[in-house]
């Protein structure tokens, strides 16, 4: 798309559906919160346009440009008609606003940075909010860019993805169509830290347990012979795991979003996630399903999860490279005893009720047999004696905008991670600490906090330091500013 980074994304689709109109949409938290606006944007800050807030859209619609067919909500030709990225600059009380907390409060402002649409423009309800009185006006701010002579809608009608207008993309037999029916990848749910002292509160016949893998969480979306695997964070898997696409795309249903962990099988059973992403490695990668978010033209999200895991079952045929993930029977405090002494990464308990929900729900609980997160690494240590690259990882987690200090990390480098790793590092090296706390370290080295690791431990100390703490890999499905630590609820 034209113009666009990862996760600050915006478009606005010219749309011939019943009446023209132009829908504005910003990427937010994995999905596209959007506004229809009939007359689409101005240049002139004194001409307040008006914007229907409309359903959020998946992730996946910011690029279609083709036709929804007659019968289809929306029936028309699409194009799009500007891409770029944004910029949130709601402030209440002179304090920034998050986005979503912003559309939810009623008023908006972002700074476009588009191929036509330049500058900051504001977006206030003036509705009630309620469905079907959900108005609200969009103006432009007076900036550089405010210019009242300006009719950009008739001076650029045409898409800055193809160069085409409505009129070619309605005529063109080959174009791409959209439909409710579309599988697309969605935020998953996750789940919250549990402490163990209140794990007794999880027993009971409204919870079922399931073995919790340390892999790669995966979305997998399937139309037709199209087969995609998505991370969390909505990064591609697709080219990496083969044998996994392969397997999805011969099962007989041909229209699924599956979610589950990309998990290493040794032959024996699933190792951990060092195994999944060592250079070199020679496990293979097994694909565990535990959810069903759409299926056959169907959105499932809204289902109870018994329900879900009855359609998933009929679904899916397991095989060498799927595994449907199973209920474990018993009460929860025997069954994580059990599943430490045979080395699993912990369980997980889900309410049998609940319904799939993006982000951290309270109806999903997770219980490791021992402590790991991922954190960011921020620099390096000199290595010592026979070692090459380096001594130690120098790590930590946000809280807001700072990376606080967590400690360093000595262990767990295979000779080809301290080397491959210690590229990395090189190709990122910084002048100055990105810590905002004092590292104890003599003659560090800096580096721009992109990389995320995971990070096996004992314990935080009262510090807020890492006891004995191990490197298991490093994770490319997590952006570095999303690392927060973990605290259990207790």
């Amino acid at each position: 798309m034209v113009g666009a980074e990862d996760g600050n994304s915006f478009v606005v689709q010219k749309h011939a559906a019943r009446r023209l109109h132009y829908d504005l949409r910003f990427e937010v938290e994995g999905v596209m919160p959007s506004w229809a606006v009939p007359k689409g944007p101005s240049y002139d800050p004194k001409v307040k346009r008006l914007a229907v807030h409309v359903e959020d859209h998946p992730l996946d619609y910011r690029t279609f440009e083709g036709t929804i067919p007659g019968g289809e909500y929306g029936a028309g030709a699409v194009i799009v008609w500007d891409a770029g990225t944004y910029r949130n600059i709601t402030e209440h009380a002179g304090k920034p606003v998050g986005m979503r907390d912003a559309i939810d409060k009623g008023h908006v402002s972002v700074w476009l940075d588009g191929s036509k649409l330049h500058g900051g423009w504001s977006l206030t309800r003036t509705g009630s909010g309620r469905p079907g009185d959900d108005t609200w006006i969009m103006v432009k701010r007076r900036d550089e860019y405010a210019d009242p002579s300006l009719d950009i809608e008739t001076d650029a009608p045409v898409s800055v993805q193809s160069g085409r207008d409505l009129d070619e993309v309605s005529r063109d037999p080959d174009a791409a169509t959209w439909t409710g029916a579309q599988a697309t990848w969605q935020p998953p749910m996750l789940a919250h830290p549990e402490d163990p002292k209140a794990w007794p509160r999880l027993a009971g016949p409204g919870w079922v347990y399931e073995r919790k893998f340390d892999g790669l969480r995966c979305l997998a979306v399937r139309n037709g012979d199209k087969v995609e695997l998505w991370s969390r964070n909505h990064k591609p898997f697709t080219d990496r795991f083969a044998d996994v696409v392969a397997a999805l795309a011969a099962l007989p249903v041909d229209n699924f979003t599956l979610d589950g962990e990309l998990v290493a099988f040794d032959g024996h059973d699933f190792a951990g996630f060092g195994a999944l992403v060592e250079p070199g490695g020679r496990s293979r990668a097994v694909y565990c399903i535990f959810d069903l978010v759409h299926l056959l033209g169907r959105d499932t999200r809204s289902l109870t999860l018994a329900e879900r895991r009855k359609l998933l079952g009929q679904a899916v045929d397991p095989g060498d490279d799927l595994r449907l993930v199973e209920e474990l029977a018993g009460d929860p405090a025997d069954l994580l005893a059990s599943a430490c002494a045979q080395g699993w990464e912990g369980l997980v308990a889900k309410r049998a009720t609940s319904t799939y929900v993006p982000g951290r729900s309270a109806d999903w609980r997770k219980l490791k047999c021992s402590a790991s997160q991922e954190l960011v690494i921020g620099g390096w240590t000199e290595p010592r004696g026979t070692r090459s690259g380096f001594g130690a990882l120098l790590v930590g987690f946000y809280e807001g905008d700072r990376l606080r200090y967590a400690g360093k990390v000595g262990s767990g480098f295979s000779a080809e991670t301290l080397r491959t790793l210690h590229d990395e590092l090189l190709r990122r090296e910084l002048a100055a600490s990105p810590f905002a706390d004092p590292v104890p370290e003599r003659s560090p080295h800096w580096a721009q906090p992109e990389l995320v690791a995971e990070i096996a431990f004992t314990e935080w100390t009262r510090e807020g330091r890492l006891r004995h703490p191990r490197f298991e890999g490093l994770r490319s499905d997590k952006e570095a500013t999303s690392v927060v630590r973990e605290r259990p609820e207790a």
